[in-house]
């Protein structure tokens, strides 16, 4: 596939937002029985970004995930890997909004993401789901400390409810070995982060593209699921969560976008 005439083949900016948000990943890493390290996995989400009143950018962002103390945090500015509109024309080694040429996965990924939204907005919103979808974690131990783990949380306290099972005999049920580490589900054993080898992200059953809906990007792009927190709306050139923000970069970074946008306008 030819990514820059695909690219130059995207409808033109919309002057307001669709309702929808598309997400897949690349995985940065190896992938076995899949799983993979949630360091080397990154989500990559697309929607249309309101950036002045009547013009939107077709916003591609993409997040790492990061263990901490409570279990894992995907996106937020200091796991940002790239911020870059897809309508501008891809350029050799580039930084900023655009995309790089010299790596075609990611601009097909975009691409592939693009239709799949464009596809629902337009024939398929029976297809939309109403929440993102995170991957199923897992926590890796080493056997020894495996042995006296115990199953706690909510979300184990709701599943043993419904199956009348008892939380031991479901975490027995549902551990899984790899490589050497006893994993178990990480919502049920997140209390337990401090022994835990490493984290896994589970890809067996984890769409590859999905489509969810968006009606406030900055409330339903932030959140939890689980033992996962996820923020695909924060960056280091908009305003974050804790009020943090730099307004002159911000305002010369938008400058630059707009710039950027009529420049790649012409350029066609």
């Amino acid at each position: 596939m030819d990514n820059r005439l695909s690219l130059s083949r995207i409808g033109s900016a919309h002057a307001q937002p669709r309702p929808l948000a598309a997400l897949g990943y690349l995985a940065n890493g190896p992938v076995t029985d899949g799983l993979i390290e949630v360091e080397k996995l990154t989500l990559v989400i697309l929607y249309d970004e309101l950036i002045r009143p009547g013009h939107c950018v077709l916003r591609l962002a993409g997040y790492s995930g990061c263990r901490v103390p409570w279990g894992v945090r995907f996106g937020g500015p200091e796991q940002e890997r790239f911020f870059t509109d897809l309508r501008l024309q891809p350029v050799p080694e580039a930084r900023g909004y655009r995309l790089d040429l010299t790596s075609t996965e990611l601009p097909a990924l975009g691409l592939g993401l693009e239709r799949e939204l464009d596809r629902c907005a337009r024939y398929r919103q029976r297809q939309v789901r109403e929440h993102v979808q995170l991957p199923d974690l897992w926590a890796g131990f080493r056997p020894a400390d495996a042995a006296s783990i115990t199953g706690d949380g909510p979300e184990l306290a709701a599943y043993a409810a419904r199956t009348g099972r008892s939380p031991q005999s479901l975490l027995e049920h549902l551990r899984r070995d790899h490589f050497g580490l006893v994993l178990y589900p990480l919502a049920w054993v997140s209390h337990r982060w401090q022994q835990a080898v490493t984290v896994f992200a589970d890809l067996e059953r984890f769409p590859t593209r999905q489509v969810f809906r968006l009606r406030q990007p900055a409330d339903d792009l932030v959140g939890f699921r689980g033992a996962a927190a996820f923020d695909f709306y924060g960056s280091r050139f908009k305003r974050t969560a804790a009020g943090h923000h730099d307004q002159a970069a911000y305002l010369r970074s938008l400058r630059h976008e707009l710039w950027a946008g009529s420049e790649a306008v012409f350029a066609r």
